[in-house]
């Protein structure tokens, strides 16, 4: 990943930062993308620099810059072009030695959706535009397993299937029936106690989401198995179960208690001296004797002969409303969203 922008073979999710603006683009000043590996840092400021100035205020840029005097569009890329050429130091002595490859069109997607369409700053959509194309991989590793590297970018199949080990050899991460390494293990694996098994599909026994493969999740609130992400609408018992990350909650009757099922419901004493009082069992509101209710007691022996040790009545609500999935609906704003990516 180059500049901040999260490309997935390189730096994982980190962010490097941003760069200077090439030249090009159409009558609104909109930048044209079209990268190669001696252009990077001028195309990615291109986009960020056209953002900032044509999204955010002054005071935004200023402090997305880092400076407290006005800057001009021309000193923004001059600005980040110096930061980039230190951040990209790395990936350009790693092509000299040809421990990687550059993938133009990768990179083209991410920036081309990163700039805003018809200078709208702000728009509502169920999903942010670049999150996809910033995924992919802008750097390919060429080092063979066993092979010296620097960086786990540089490894083939880096992140998913291999890594920079300390001894700055390409090793291979563990695959199904294998012992777990400290980096996990292979991608569609997970650490099963010490052994890397397979992602389950729907239907498979978990107890983490880690357990399940893409787009699923450990139905703990049900099943107690791998199912498919809930769609807006649908009955939801945890955030993690929804597409949109938001289980909207129910609300414990009797209480302002949220909740996504009746056991999230905290128990209230509704007999005895801590009428009122949370709990969890009945004998969390203490007993009394079975007769002589007026007498507390711990065990029968400490009532009267004859009578036994009773506990208090604990009550558990019920959670009620429309536990549903929140539609997906985000605000996509190109001032602050693209400069968070690109790392400004």
């Amino acid at each position: 990943m180059v500049a901040g922008v999260p490309m997935r073979a390189s730096l994982g999710l980190g962010v490097l930062a941003v760069l200077a603006v090439g030249c090009g683009g159409d009558d609104s000043g909109k930048p044209a993308v079209s990268t190669n590996q001696d252009n990077v840092c001028d195309q990615v400021a291109a986009v960020a620099c056209y953002d900032l100035y044509q999204c955010c205020s002054e005071g935004e840029i200023e402090k997305d810059l880092g400076v407290t005097d006005p800057r001009t569009e021309d000193q923004c890329r001059e600005d980040v072009s110096r930061i980039c050429a230190r951040n990209f130091a790395r990936f350009e002595a790693s092509l000299a030695a040809k421990r990687v490859t550059f993938t133009a069109s990768a990179m083209n997607a991410c920036l081309t959706a990163l700039l805003p369409a018809d200078s709208e700053c702000a728009t509502v959509d169920s999903m942010v535009p670049w999150t996809a194309p910033c995924m992919e991989s802008v750097w390919t590793g060429a080092v063979a397993e066993g092979g010296m590297c620097f960086y786990g970018f540089e490894c083939a199949g880096s992140p998913d299937t291999s890594y920079c080990a300390p001894n700055q050899t390409c090793k291979a991460l563990p695959t199904a029936g294998q012992p777990c390494s400290l980096q996990g293990c292979a991608a569609g694996n997970y650490c099963a106690s010490t052994i890397c098994a397979p992602l389950l599909g729907v239907g498979g026994l978990c107890a983490s989401n880690t357990q399940c493969a893409k787009d699923l999740f450990c139905d703990l609130g049900g099943s107690g198995s791998c199912q498919p992400l809930r769609q807006g609408g649908e009955a939801c018992t945890s955030n993690s179960g929804c597409a949109s990350a938001q289980c909207l909650p129910g609300t414990c009757t009797g209480t302002n208690q949220s909740c996504y099922t009746s056991a999230n419901c905290n128990g209230t004493c509704t007999t005895g001296p801590l009428l009122g009082s949370f709990c969890s069992v009945d004998t969390n509101c203490q007993s009394h004797c079975s007769v002589t209710t007026t007498q507390s007691c711990v065990t029968s022996t400490t009532c009267p002969a004859t009578e036994t040790c009773v506990p208090y009545t604990c009550t558990h609500p019920t959670c009620s409303g429309d536990i549903v999935c929140a539609s997906r609906q985000l605000t996509v704003d190109y001032c602050t969203g693209p400069a968070s990516v690109l790392g400004i």
